[in-house]
């Protein structure tokens, strides 16, 4: 007797409502993350609680936001994709309700810990299968869409987070609905995603990576939440900060040298996603360490309102629109890993301007353009690191880019800022933490072209097809190691 086959939901395989349940699992808690830190001081209030405390929240979230990418890559083998994503998306739920219903501290971290946990846990459960079921004539609108819910999200946090600022229960309304964005990904996800079986059930689990995963973010993130309250020269500044870091060292090196990895290292130390974790690093860390500057100096510095500091950084979301209809056209072209050196030389220009933020036109035409650097760097660079790997590695890859992307992205902005507030003039140190973000993003640049010289890599169309039918690199990516040092050795003879 032959099993029957599956029922399945009735709108299952739509690429529409299947890149809609991905960007409602994405983009409510990643706007979160710029918008909850102009409502900071109504939720201090609130809770009764310090600046400390919401700034844990922040780094707990953050933390599981890493952390959950690194755990969905084993769980999306032994697990149904429906299940997973549905169980998943409903604790999001449940974070969410807790959060904004939060009477205390405790249940306020609680709460943005399991937001950010179960959308590090989303990313990689909903957006590879989103990029590989529906071939290569829509995978440049699935770029874009990614594009959007990777950090175009971001850009439109600081609108929403001066709206909640202005009021006292407003940031409670933020997460209320972002709990009914969660709810309604619940109910699409049940009508759109398909019964399919786990990729590989036989794979056992990597307790040791695990450990290392929660060690490397974790601590880091407890680390700058420390800043606000004991500084830098606190002993729980430093040493869950070098622990932790450390941890991420030794994490990459054992799954390098394992031979069954849980995440594909060897394969993603080769040129292309060497390039493209780079560019995504230094992309997105500039631009949250900018936006957060930025935000700093116009609340503190210019004395302007949450609302008008939410309205001065909206430009942003213009600007990742742009990029990320340059996206969908340069993805199928030889020509999209300039996007991703366009788009860093534009977060440095934005940074430049930046340096007045008492001038708002000034902020205005940087906010744009930090909008187009995101949007020209992130997501293109986590697809420039894609086409050097074997698709059906995707979900795995795309874990160890976003752990490696948020460490930096979330780590840089509150050192910056930390280092801005020791100044005797907030003003003055505000400029030179601005100028330690832009000596970022030249000596990122730098290193780009550096490793772009001698790994010889060349423009190339991408074979989309032969990527998605599982023939291998959609374009070829060289081991870095390798070519360098036949470089290096035909320079010296």
């Amino acid at each position: 007797m032959t099993d029957r086959p599956e029922r399945q939901p009735a709108l299952a395989g739509r690429y529409g409502p299947t890149a809609t349940v991905a960007l409602l699992a994405l983009c409510p808690n990643i706007a979160l993350t710029t918008a909850l830190p102009l409502a900071q001081q109504r939720v201090v209030t609130a809770l009764h609680t310090s600046t400390f405390g919401t700034q844990l929240a922040a780094g707990l979230s953050n933390g599981g936001y890493a952390l959950g990418a690194v755990l969905a890559a084993y769980l999306v083998l032994r697990f149904k994709q429906r299940l997973l994503f549905l169980a998943t998306e409903t604790v999001f739920v449940a974070g969410s309700v807790a959060a904004a219903t939060a009477t205390s501290p405790a249940q306020y971290v609680v709460g943005r810990l399991l937001q950010g946990a179960t959308t590090g846990l989303m990313l990689v459960i909903a957006l590879p299968p989103l990029v590989t079921r529906f071939g290569s004539r829509v995978l440049p609108r699935t770029a874009a869409l990614v594009n959007i819910g990777l950090f175009g999200a971001v850009t439109i946090g600081p609108l929403l987070g001066g709206v909640a600022g202005e009021s006292a229960s407003g940031w409670r309304w933020l997460l209320a609905v972002v709990a009914l964005a969660g709810a309604a990904g619940v109910v699409l996800a049940a009508l759109t995603l398909e019964q399919r079986p786990p990729f590989d059930e036989s794979q056992p689990p990597d307790w040791s990576a695990f450990a290392l995963a929660a060690a490397a973010t974790f601590l880091p993130f407890l680390a700058v939440s420390e800043l606000s309250s004991g500084g830098a020269a606190s002993p729980l500044f430093g040493a869950p900060l070098g622990v932790g870091l450390a941890a991420l060292v030794v994490l990459i090196v054992r799954q390098y040298r394992r031979s069954n990895a849980l995440m594909p290292v060897q394969a993603l130390s080769t040129s292309l996603p060497v390039l493209g974790i780079v560019a995504a690093m230094v992309g997105g860390a500039a631009v949250v360490a900018l936006t957060t500057l930025t935000t700093a100096g116009l609340l503190d510095g210019q004395k302007d309102s949450t609302l008008v500091t939410g309205a001065l950084l909206t430009p942003q979301v213009l600007g990742v629109a742009v990029a990320a209809f340059a996206f969908a056209r340069l993805f199928p072209t030889r020509w999209l890993p300039l996007q991703v050196l366009v788009g860093i030389l534009l977060t440095g220009i934005a940074g430049a301007l930046l340096l007045a933020p008492e001038d708002h036109a000034l902020v205005l035409a940087a906010a744009a353009l930090l909008g187009l650097g995101a949007g020209s760097t992130v997501s293109p660079g986590l697809f420039v690191a894609a086409f050097g790997v074997e698709s059906d590695k995707l979900g795995r890859a795309f874990a160890l880019v976003e752990l490696l992307r948020a460490e930096a992205a979330y780590l840089v902005g509150p050192v910056v800022l930390y280092a801005a507030e020791q100044s005797a003039d907030p003003a003055q140190g505000l400029v030179r933490s601005t100028w330690i973000v832009i000596g970022l993003v030249i000596a990122g640049t730098g290193l780009l072209l550096l490793l772009a010289r001698l790994s010889r890599v060349r423009l190339r169309t991408p074979d989309l097809d032969g990527w998605l039918e599982g023939r291998g690199q959609a374009l070829p990516s060289p081991p870095t190691g390798a070519v360098v040092r036949e470089q290096l050795s035909g320079t010296h003879s």
